[in-house]
Protein backbone atom coordinates (compact mmCIF):
# COMPACT_ATOMS: atom_id res chain seq x y z
CA UNK A 1 0.00 0.00 0.00
CA UNK A 2 1.39 3.38 -0.97
CA UNK A 3 2.00 6.03 1.70
CA UNK A 4 -0.37 8.37 -0.11
CA UNK A 5 -3.20 5.80 -0.13
CA UNK A 6 -2.54 4.97 3.51
CA UNK A 7 -2.73 8.67 4.42
CA UNK A 8 -6.05 8.99 2.57
CA UNK A 9 -7.49 5.96 4.37
CA UNK A 10 -6.37 7.26 7.76
CA UNK A 11 -7.96 10.62 6.99
CA UNK A 12 -11.23 8.94 6.08
CA UNK A 13 -11.15 6.80 9.23
CA UNK A 14 -10.36 9.71 11.54
CA UNK A 15 -13.22 11.13 13.63
CA UNK A 16 -14.95 14.00 11.87
CA UNK A 17 -18.48 15.44 11.92
CA UNK A 18 -21.52 13.50 13.04
CA UNK A 19 -22.27 10.55 10.80
CA UNK A 20 -25.37 8.38 10.52
CA UNK A 21 -23.70 5.67 12.61
CA UNK A 22 -22.60 7.75 15.58
CA UNK A 23 -24.79 7.80 18.67
CA UNK A 24 -27.18 10.63 19.33
CA UNK A 25 -30.18 11.34 21.58
CA UNK A 26 -33.02 11.47 19.01
CA UNK A 27 -33.80 8.85 16.36
CA UNK A 28 -36.31 8.04 13.66
CA UNK A 29 -36.92 4.41 12.74
CA UNK A 30 -38.26 4.92 9.24
CA UNK A 31 -40.42 1.79 9.09
CA UNK A 32 -41.96 -0.73 11.49
CA UNK A 33 -44.76 -3.20 10.85
CA UNK A 34 -47.19 -5.75 12.21
CA UNK A 35 -49.06 -6.61 9.07
CA UNK A 36 -49.76 -9.31 6.48
CA UNK A 37 -48.10 -8.48 3.15
CA UNK A 38 -48.07 -9.85 -0.37
CA UNK A 39 -46.90 -13.37 -1.32
CA UNK A 40 -47.74 -14.87 2.08
CA UNK A 41 -45.54 -12.55 4.13
CA UNK A 42 -46.38 -11.48 7.68
CA UNK A 43 -44.22 -8.55 8.82
CA UNK A 44 -43.13 -7.80 12.39
CA UNK A 45 -40.55 -5.46 13.95
CA UNK A 46 -38.26 -5.86 16.96
CA UNK A 47 -36.93 -2.65 18.52
CA UNK A 48 -33.77 -2.57 20.64
CA UNK A 49 -32.40 0.32 22.70
CA UNK A 50 -28.96 0.33 24.31
CA UNK A 51 -27.79 2.77 26.97
CA UNK A 52 -23.96 3.18 27.05
CA UNK A 53 -24.15 5.65 29.93
CA UNK A 54 -23.40 4.98 33.62
CA UNK A 55 -26.78 6.46 34.61
CA UNK A 56 -30.37 5.73 33.61
CA UNK A 57 -31.80 7.67 30.67
CA UNK A 58 -35.47 8.71 30.46
CA UNK A 59 -36.76 7.94 26.97
CA UNK A 60 -39.91 8.68 24.96
CA UNK A 61 -41.07 6.16 22.33
CA UNK A 62 -43.76 7.24 19.86
CA UNK A 63 -45.51 5.34 17.07
CA UNK A 64 -46.39 7.41 13.97
CA UNK A 65 -48.98 5.36 12.02
CA UNK A 66 -48.94 5.33 8.22
CA UNK A 67 -51.21 7.51 6.09
CA UNK A 68 -52.50 10.06 8.62
CA UNK A 69 -51.57 13.29 10.32
CA UNK A 70 -49.81 12.65 13.63
CA UNK A 71 -49.58 16.26 14.78
CA UNK A 72 -51.90 15.62 17.72
CA UNK A 73 -51.92 12.74 20.19
CA UNK A 74 -49.98 9.67 19.08
CA UNK A 75 -49.35 6.28 20.74
CA UNK A 76 -46.62 7.06 23.27
CA UNK A 77 -44.80 5.43 26.16
CA UNK A 78 -42.13 6.90 28.44
CA UNK A 79 -39.65 4.83 30.45
CA UNK A 80 -36.08 4.66 31.72
CA UNK A 81 -33.25 2.65 30.18
CA UNK A 82 -30.88 1.47 32.88
CA UNK A 83 -27.10 1.95 32.84
CA UNK A 84 -25.54 -0.28 30.16
CA UNK A 85 -28.92 -1.90 29.60
CA UNK A 86 -29.97 -3.55 26.33
CA UNK A 87 -33.75 -3.23 26.19
CA UNK A 88 -35.43 -5.47 23.60
CA UNK A 89 -39.03 -4.71 22.66
CA UNK A 90 -39.89 -7.78 20.63
CA UNK A 91 -42.67 -7.26 18.08
CA UNK A 92 -43.03 -3.64 19.15
CA UNK A 93 -46.32 -3.16 17.24
CA UNK A 94 -47.68 -6.51 18.45
CA UNK A 95 -50.05 -7.42 21.30
CA UNK A 96 -47.41 -6.83 23.99
CA UNK A 97 -46.39 -3.53 22.42
CA UNK A 98 -48.49 -0.89 20.69
CA UNK A 99 -51.09 -3.56 19.84
CA UNK A 100 -51.41 -2.26 16.28
CA UNK A 101 -52.05 -5.38 14.22
CA UNK A 102 -52.51 -4.56 10.56
CA UNK A 103 -50.43 -1.40 10.88
CA UNK A 104 -47.21 0.10 9.60
CA UNK A 105 -45.54 3.37 10.50
CA UNK A 106 -42.43 5.09 11.78
CA UNK A 107 -41.04 5.23 15.32
CA UNK A 108 -39.66 8.33 17.04
CA UNK A 109 -37.35 7.66 20.00
CA UNK A 110 -35.66 10.40 22.00
CA UNK A 111 -34.25 11.29 25.40
CA UNK A 112 -37.10 12.88 27.36
CA UNK A 113 -36.54 16.66 27.27
CA UNK A 114 -38.67 17.20 30.36
CA UNK A 115 -36.76 14.73 32.53
CA UNK A 116 -33.16 14.58 31.37
CA UNK A 117 -30.42 15.90 33.61
CA UNK A 118 -27.76 15.14 30.98
CA UNK A 119 -26.44 17.28 28.15
CA UNK A 120 -24.68 16.64 24.88
CA UNK A 121 -23.09 13.22 24.44
CA UNK A 122 -24.11 12.17 27.95
CA UNK A 123 -27.70 11.87 26.61
CA UNK A 124 -26.73 9.63 23.69
CA UNK A 125 -27.94 6.06 23.29
CA UNK A 126 -28.33 3.52 20.47
CA UNK A 127 -31.45 2.44 18.58
CA UNK A 128 -31.78 -0.57 16.29
CA UNK A 129 -34.79 -2.21 14.66
CA UNK A 130 -35.23 -5.46 12.72
CA UNK A 131 -38.25 -6.07 10.49
CA UNK A 132 -38.88 -9.64 9.34
CA UNK A 133 -41.58 -11.92 7.95
CA UNK A 134 -42.92 -14.92 9.89
CA UNK A 135 -44.46 -16.74 6.97
CA UNK A 136 -42.74 -15.88 3.70
CA UNK A 137 -43.99 -17.45 0.50
CA UNK A 138 -41.81 -20.31 -0.65
CA UNK A 139 -38.88 -20.07 1.75
CA UNK A 140 -37.45 -19.41 5.19
CA UNK A 141 -36.58 -15.73 4.94
CA UNK A 142 -36.92 -15.02 8.66
CA UNK A 143 -33.71 -13.15 9.41
CA UNK A 144 -35.21 -9.92 8.25
CA UNK A 145 -33.88 -6.49 7.38
CA UNK A 146 -32.06 -4.22 9.78
CA UNK A 147 -33.52 -0.72 10.10
CA UNK A 148 -31.14 1.16 12.41
CA UNK A 149 -32.39 4.29 14.10
CA UNK A 150 -31.58 7.28 11.87
CA UNK A 151 -30.25 10.36 13.71
CA UNK A 152 -33.09 12.86 13.51
CA UNK A 153 -30.85 15.85 12.84
CA UNK A 154 -29.58 14.23 9.63
CA UNK A 155 -32.93 14.21 7.81
CA UNK A 156 -33.66 15.35 4.27
CA UNK A 157 -34.36 19.08 4.07
CA UNK A 158 -34.16 21.65 1.26
CA UNK A 159 -30.36 21.79 1.49
CA UNK A 160 -29.67 18.20 0.39
CA UNK A 161 -30.87 15.43 -1.91
CA UNK A 162 -31.23 11.75 -0.97
CA UNK A 163 -30.14 8.82 -3.13
CA UNK A 164 -31.53 5.30 -2.70
CA UNK A 165 -29.45 2.87 -4.81
CA UNK A 166 -29.78 -0.78 -5.89
CA UNK A 167 -33.55 -0.74 -6.35
CA UNK A 168 -35.14 -3.62 -8.27
CA UNK A 169 -38.77 -4.26 -9.12
CA UNK A 170 -38.85 -7.15 -11.53
CA UNK A 171 -39.42 -10.91 -11.63
CA UNK A 172 -37.05 -11.54 -8.69
CA UNK A 173 -37.53 -8.55 -6.39
CA UNK A 174 -40.12 -5.95 -5.48
CA UNK A 175 -39.38 -2.52 -4.02
CA UNK A 176 -41.31 -0.32 -1.61
CA UNK A 177 -40.42 3.33 -1.12
CA UNK A 178 -41.34 5.27 2.00
CA UNK A 179 -40.97 8.60 3.75
CA UNK A 180 -41.31 9.48 7.44
CA UNK A 181 -41.71 13.13 8.43
CA UNK A 182 -40.68 15.27 11.37
CA UNK A 183 -42.55 18.34 10.17
CA UNK A 184 -45.81 19.67 11.60
CA UNK A 185 -47.18 20.40 8.12
CA UNK A 186 -47.71 18.73 4.77
CA UNK A 187 -44.46 18.17 2.85
CA UNK A 188 -44.25 17.27 -0.85
CA UNK A 189 -41.33 15.13 -1.94
CA UNK A 190 -40.34 14.29 -5.50
CA UNK A 191 -38.94 10.88 -6.48
CA UNK A 192 -36.91 10.63 -9.69
CA UNK A 193 -36.31 6.98 -10.57
CA UNK A 194 -33.15 6.43 -12.62
CA UNK A 195 -32.09 3.36 -14.59
CA UNK A 196 -28.52 2.07 -14.48
CA UNK A 197 -27.50 4.50 -17.24
CA UNK A 198 -28.73 7.48 -15.21
CA UNK A 199 -31.85 8.14 -17.28
CA UNK A 200 -34.89 9.35 -15.33
CA UNK A 201 -37.54 6.80 -16.26
CA UNK A 202 -40.19 7.94 -13.79
CA UNK A 203 -40.81 11.08 -11.71
CA UNK A 204 -43.62 11.44 -9.18
CA UNK A 205 -44.60 13.66 -6.26
CA UNK A 206 -45.86 12.35 -2.92
CA UNK A 207 -47.39 14.32 -0.05
CA UNK A 208 -46.35 13.35 3.48
CA UNK A 209 -48.82 14.26 6.29
CA UNK A 210 -47.70 16.19 9.40
CA UNK A 211 -45.42 13.93 11.46
CA UNK A 212 -46.64 11.31 9.02
CA UNK A 213 -45.44 8.17 7.32
CA UNK A 214 -46.18 6.93 3.82
CA UNK A 215 -45.07 3.83 1.92
CA UNK A 216 -45.87 2.68 -1.61
CA UNK A 217 -44.85 0.13 -4.22
CA UNK A 218 -42.39 1.39 -6.82
CA UNK A 219 -44.52 2.52 -9.75
CA UNK A 220 -42.09 1.59 -12.54
CA UNK A 221 -40.12 -1.58 -13.20
CA UNK A 222 -36.35 -1.29 -12.85
CA UNK A 223 -33.39 -3.58 -12.15
CA UNK A 224 -30.58 -2.10 -10.09
CA UNK A 225 -31.74 1.49 -10.39
CA UNK A 226 -31.50 4.49 -8.07
CA UNK A 227 -34.16 6.85 -6.72
CA UNK A 228 -33.32 10.51 -6.11
CA UNK A 229 -35.61 12.05 -3.48
CA UNK A 230 -35.87 15.75 -2.61
CA UNK A 231 -38.26 18.22 -0.97
CA UNK A 232 -40.20 20.44 -3.38
CA UNK A 233 -42.93 21.95 -1.19
CA UNK A 234 -43.48 22.58 2.50
CA UNK A 235 -42.24 24.90 5.26
CA UNK A 236 -38.64 26.11 5.23
CA UNK A 237 -37.94 23.88 8.23
CA UNK A 238 -39.25 20.72 6.53
CA UNK A 239 -37.37 17.54 7.45
CA UNK A 240 -38.26 14.06 6.19
CA UNK A 241 -36.62 10.62 6.12
CA UNK A 242 -36.87 8.61 2.88
CA UNK A 243 -36.00 4.92 2.62
CA UNK A 244 -36.56 1.89 0.40
CA UNK A 245 -37.16 -1.80 1.06
CA UNK A 246 -36.26 -4.41 -1.56
CA UNK A 247 -37.89 -7.81 -0.99
CA UNK A 248 -37.21 -11.18 -2.59
CA UNK A 249 -40.42 -12.51 -4.15
CA UNK A 250 -39.64 -16.17 -3.35
CA UNK A 251 -38.36 -16.02 0.23
CA UNK A 252 -39.75 -12.79 1.63
CA UNK A 253 -36.24 -11.69 2.60
CA UNK A 254 -35.94 -7.92 2.56
CA UNK A 255 -33.17 -5.36 2.72
CA UNK A 256 -33.51 -1.79 3.96
CA UNK A 257 -31.96 0.88 1.73
CA UNK A 258 -30.94 3.86 3.83
CA UNK A 259 -30.87 7.32 2.29
CA UNK A 260 -27.50 8.72 1.21
CA UNK A 261 -27.68 12.51 1.71
CA UNK A 262 -25.60 15.00 -0.24
CA UNK A 263 -25.67 18.38 -1.97
CA UNK A 264 -24.30 16.79 -5.14
CA UNK A 265 -26.90 16.80 -7.91
CA UNK A 266 -29.37 18.91 -5.96
CA UNK A 267 -32.06 20.02 -8.45
CA UNK A 268 -33.11 23.64 -8.91
CA UNK A 269 -36.24 22.93 -6.83
CA UNK A 270 -34.04 22.08 -3.87
CA UNK A 271 -32.28 25.44 -3.47
CA UNK A 272 -30.63 25.47 -0.08
CA UNK A 273 -32.34 27.37 2.69
CA UNK A 274 -30.89 28.48 6.01
CA UNK A 275 -32.34 25.59 8.02
CA UNK A 276 -30.61 24.73 11.30
CA UNK A 277 -30.27 20.97 10.81
CA UNK A 278 -29.20 20.20 14.37
CA UNK A 279 -31.73 22.47 16.08
CA UNK A 280 -34.37 20.86 18.34
CA UNK A 281 -37.77 20.51 16.68
CA UNK A 282 -41.28 20.20 18.07
CA UNK A 283 -42.51 16.65 18.51
CA UNK A 284 -45.94 15.06 18.17
CA UNK A 285 -48.21 15.31 21.18
CA UNK A 286 -46.93 12.87 23.81
CA UNK A 287 -50.23 11.71 25.24
CA UNK A 288 -49.93 8.08 26.43
CA UNK A 289 -52.42 5.63 24.98
CA UNK A 290 -54.77 4.23 27.67
CA UNK A 291 -54.09 0.59 28.39
CA UNK A 292 -50.83 0.51 26.46
CA UNK A 293 -49.35 -2.84 27.47
CA UNK A 294 -45.76 -1.62 27.66
CA UNK A 295 -46.78 0.84 30.37
CA UNK A 296 -45.09 -1.39 32.93
CA UNK A 297 -41.84 0.07 31.61
CA UNK A 298 -42.83 3.44 32.99
CA UNK A 299 -43.35 2.00 36.49
CA UNK A 300 -40.21 -0.03 36.85
CA UNK A 301 -37.33 1.04 39.08
CA UNK A 302 -34.00 1.13 37.27
CA UNK A 303 -30.78 0.75 39.21
CA UNK A 304 -27.15 0.46 38.18
CA UNK A 305 -25.72 -3.07 37.78
CA UNK A 306 -23.83 -4.39 40.77
CA UNK A 307 -20.67 -4.97 38.75
CA UNK A 308 -18.34 -2.01 38.75
CA UNK A 309 -17.63 -0.41 35.42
Amino acid sequence: MSRRLLAVLLTIAAPAGLSARELTSTYVVTAAANKVGVAGTDWHSDLTLYNPQSVALPVVLQFLPTGRSNSGSVPTVTFDIGPWETLNLWDVLGPNGFNARGSTGALLIYADDEKVTCAGASCDFAVFCRTYTLNPGGGAGEFGQSVPGFPANLGLDYSVIAYLPQLSDDSEFRTNLGVASWTDAMVRVRVDLQDTAGNIIDSRDHWVPPYGHIQWRLERSVTGGTAAVYVVDGPDESVVYPYASVVNWATGDGVDIEAHLTTVGLPAQGVAVSAARAAPRPRPGATPVPGFSLSALARRVVTAPAAAR
